[in-house]
Parts: structure tokens; C-alpha cells; sequence
């Protein structure tokens, strides 16, 4: 075959493969990401948590916790990654009588509380989810319904 063939059989198959990798490559993933930003924007900023205007953590990894005044998420071996924020409701209220001896906040209010951070992760992620308790967003809650509790734990700015 003459090179002019050779050349006009080539073409379109580079043409289309570098349509292919651009489009696949770069266009398809650009758009996805796109789509994940306008639907779930806490995502791709990392969910951080903010307390009195301080990045406080992010709701998507389990804080190191030591103070009874907090419940605590998982251990290590309970989370396969360890770094795991959520809680069974179970697992929440097993903790109440710890959070409530320590810091004298009533138990029905530390178990309405428990019950309302369900509800929220229900509206949030779908009724079809399972029940989940974010030990992150629970604790951040105490610290701003009971400040006086939690003095010290979240310090408004300049103070």
C-alpha cells in the first residue's frame, strides 16, 4: 500500500482515539465531579465543622476523644478504618449515664439529642439509610447547647 493509504486508514482511528481520551479521560470525569459539587457540596470540601468560627474537624473523621464530657466513637477494632465517626443509636445511648454523670445535663435531653442527630442523618442521606449517630456532630452540639459545660472547648474568637 501506497503511504497516502496507509495515511487515510490512520487518520480516523487517531482521530477517534484522541476523541476517545479526551472525552473519557477528561470531559466524563469533569462533568461527575461537577454533578457531585452541586449535589453533595460538603463533600468536596472535606464537611468540615466549623464551632464560633474555628474549624473544629470534619464530620466525616472520627475525632480522638478522652473527655467523658463527649461520647466516643468507635474504637479501632469496631471501625475497619478507624477513623470512622458514626454510631449505632445503640452504641449512643450506651454512653448517655458516662456524658450526663459528667457534665449533669439531664439523659432525656443527651437521648432526644441522639434521637434528633438520627432524624437529621435520616433527612440527609435518605430514610432508606441505615440509623447512624455522628458522634462528631453530637459532640460540636453539646459544646453549643451547654457552653457552660463545655467551657474551654470551643472558645468564641478573640476571647
Amino acid at each position: 500500500m501506497a503511504p497516502s493509504v496507509w495515511a487515510s486508514h490512520l487518520r480516523p482511528i487517531v482521530v477517534l482515539i484522541a476523541v476517545l481520551s479526551v472525552g473519557l479521560m477528561g470531559v466524563y470525569p469533569a462533568t461527575l465531579a461537577a454533578i457531585d459539587l452541586v449535589e453533595n457540596p460538603n463533600g468536596a470540601t472535606g464537611s468540615l465543622m466549623t464551632c464560633n468560627g474555628t474549624t473544629v474537624g470534619s464530620s466525616l473523621i472520627a475525632q480522638n476523644v478522652s473527655s467523658l464530657k463527649f461520647f466516643h466513637p468507635r474504637n479501632a477494632t469496631a471501625s475497619a478504618s478507624g477513623v470512622d465517626p458514626d454510631l449505632t443509636p445503640a452504641e449512643a445511648y450506651d454512653q448517655v449515664d458516662q456524658v450526663a454523670n459528667a457534665t449533669g445535663i439531664s439523659t432525656s435531653s443527651l437521648d432526644y439529642l441522639i434521637q434528633e442527630n438520627v432524624r437529621s442523618n435520616e433527612v440527609q442521606n435518605g430514610y432508606l439509610s441505615p440509623d447512624y449517630v455522628n458522634v462528631n456532630a453530637l459532640n460540636l452540639e453539646l459544646v453549643q447547647l451547654y457552653p457552660s459545660d463545655y467551657s474551654g472547648f470551643c472558645s468564641p474568637p478573640g476571647s
